[in-house]
């Protein structure tokens, strides 16, 4: 092989390196798979301690399924669980965790009490205020 097609070669594979890195940066985070498995993975970090891996809460920290979820959050939109869940956990830390991963721990919850939603949750609020914390029926 020619001089000249060496370094043609070599700078077409450092270009495609380039732009494999620059799209890659520009993707949605893989690592825990889809949106509630990273939130199951962020809760059980983040939250079970308090809340239980259960989600079942302690007699000092509130459940977040079953019935008293429904009687606190039911009606609501996945806005105002985000606002508050931001503003007030992780109790040692409010507001310490990244937004997006606050949106895919309340996915992870609001997927364990089967609210129906389809694709994944934003961070953006008008977004989240469409999405309304209802039973599946």
């Amino acid at each position: 092989m020619s001089g000249l097609r060496i370094v043609a070669l070599a700078v077409f594979v450092g270009w495609c390196s380039a732009l494999i890195a620059v799209s890659a940066q520009g993707a949605p985070a893989q690592a825990g798979g889809d949106q509630q498995t990273r939130g199951k993975a962020l809760y059980v970090d983040k939250c079970s301690a308090c809340h239980q891996e259960t989600l079942k809460g302690t007699t000092e920290t509130p459940p977040l399924s079953g019935d008293m979820f429904w009687m606190n959050w039911e009606t609501y939109s996945a806005n105002n669980l985000f606002v508050q869940v931001k503003a007030t956990m992780p109790e040692d830390n409010p507001g310490g965790l990244q937004p997006q991963e606050y949106a895919d721990i309340i996915a992870y919850i609001l997927k364990f009490n089967e609210v129906p939603m389809t694709g994944d949750l934003t961070t953006d609020t008008d977004a989240l205020k469409k999405v309304i914390i209802k039973k599946k029926e």
